[in-house]
């Protein structure tokens, strides 16, 4: 079988950077391309989704990744049913504004709130242990370090804004496609709640659940990669592209 086009949306730093053990991870099946967002331009969802589409492949099937943050502009785009579109993937995402694990407030709060924190001075290792947990490392750190220093707070408050009013539920409905959803099994960010309410709008979606942290594509390059590699070769064995 030739490998097939996949174009991953990445997490909230919009960057990919962290993601080539993912792309690496891919191959040979996969043809993986990461498509980064603008640093330094404030952009809402429906303005990325705007720049993401002409991205993609009009000539040959391929998969659509959404990463956390990307989740609904990953939807957005499936369910303008692009002609070529084989599959959705949505990796420790949403399709409505998330609530950690057992927290009381709601998402658009906690945007709130996290829009107030100094975020050109975040420490490094807190943010490694709430987006790696255990698979925090030197070698982790080392590589978000320079990442968390390269981006803008202005864009990165926006971003939390608009993760905290999201909801494109009703856009599942839409969407012709195989959906599957990577679910981080100690996901700090997204509870357990969004993958219920994807799976209520759309209960054909199948979920794969990782032992993983909320970047599970770096923490878990190779799980990840073999569990979309399974569900890909089991829709196309029915029947698929």
């Amino acid at each position: 079988m030739s490998a097939m086009r996949c174009i991953v949306l990445p997490g909230m730093d919009g960057t990919g950077e962290l993601l080539s053990d993912f792309v690496a991870a891919m191959a040979p099946a996969f043809d993986t391309e990461v498509v980064a967002y603008p640093r330094d331009r404030i952009l809402g969802y429906e303005e990325l989704a705007e720049r993401v589409q002409p991205r993609l492949p009009a000539d040959e099937p391929y998969l659509l990744i959404g990463e956390s943050f990307s989740g609904p502009i990953a939807i957005r785009l499936a369910a303008s049913k692009p002609p070529r579109l084989a599959g959705l993937v949505l990796c420790a995402s949403f399709a409505r504004a998330p609530r950690p694990p057992g927290s009381p407030l709601n998402a658009a709060t906690l945007a709130r709130l996290a829009g107030l924190l100094p975020l050109a001075r975040m420490p490094t290792r807190w943010v490694a242990a709430t987006m790696l947990g255990r698979w925090s490392s030197p070698q982790w750190r080392a590589r978000l370090g320079p990442l968390l220093a390269s981006l803008d707070p202005a864009v990165m408050r926006h971003r939390l804004r608009e993760g905290g009013a999201a909801d494109v539920t009703e856009a599942l409905a839409e969407i012709a496609c195989p959906l599957l959803f990577l679910r981080a099994r100690h996901d700090r960010l997204v509870s357990r709640d969004s993958w219920r309410r994807v799976a209520e709008a759309r209960p054909d979606v199948r979920c794969i659940e990782i032992d993983a942290p909320h970047f599970l594509l770096q923490a878990r390059a190779p799980a990840a990669a073999a569990a979309i590699r399974a569900w890909r070769d089991e829709f196309a064995s029915a029947g698929g592209d």
